[in-house]
């Protein structure tokens, strides 16, 4: 296989999965599809030489938030109603919209002129960004890493249940 195939294959199941997500009616599948988008997505970063890119992908985006809203749809107790009241359904207002969207992506696609680019060896770009880190943004980095800690206490204290007098300590 050639490296374009595999580019295709990758977008293929990419755009594929992306329209299960956005199609589908159980949440669940929609999730499983996501999964698959996101890995389709890293790959192609994975082939564009931003190895960085790829692996954040995977972290953030499979490993943590995907994670977190299947676990919140299964964890969730209220039984949700599959079927949507028809009066919020307008297709024919989407249909609309989508072939507005769709002519005016064509038309940005066909007016840009897109430069070629031959793909050579890349050189791994996280040694740059880790040094970068830990050196000119060291400061940034690790304020960010304070911010979120203490906005990830702070939301455990809002959805902590309050103590009531005379309950014993669980």
């Amino acid at each position: 296989m050639t490296i374009a195939a595999i580019w295709y294959f990758f977008a293929a199941v990419t755009v594929l999965s992306a329209g299960v997500v956005a199609f589908s009616r159980s949440v669940m599948h929609s999730g499983i599809a996501l999964l698959f988008t996101l890995l389709g997505v890293c790959a192609m970063y994975a082939m564009l030489g931003a190895d960085f890119l790829a692996i954040t992908q995977i972290v953030v985006y499979v490993g943590g938030i995907l994670v977190l809203v299947l676990f919140a749809v299964m964890m969730t107790n209220r039984i949700m109603s599959t079927h949507l009241k028809e009066e919020l359904v307008q297709p024919q207002a989407a249909f609309a919209l989508a072939v507005v969207v769709l002519a005016m992506l064509l038309l940005m696609i066909h007016r840009t002129a897109w430069p070629l680019v031959e793909l050579t060896e890349t050189m791994p770009t996280t040694a740059r960004i880790g040094e970068g880190f830990l050196t000119g943004y060291l400061f940034p980095f690790e304020f960010t890493s304070i911010l979120l800690l203490v906005a990830m206490m702070g939301a455990a204290m809002i959805i902590r249940e309050p103590k009531h007098e005379g309950e014993a300590e669980r």
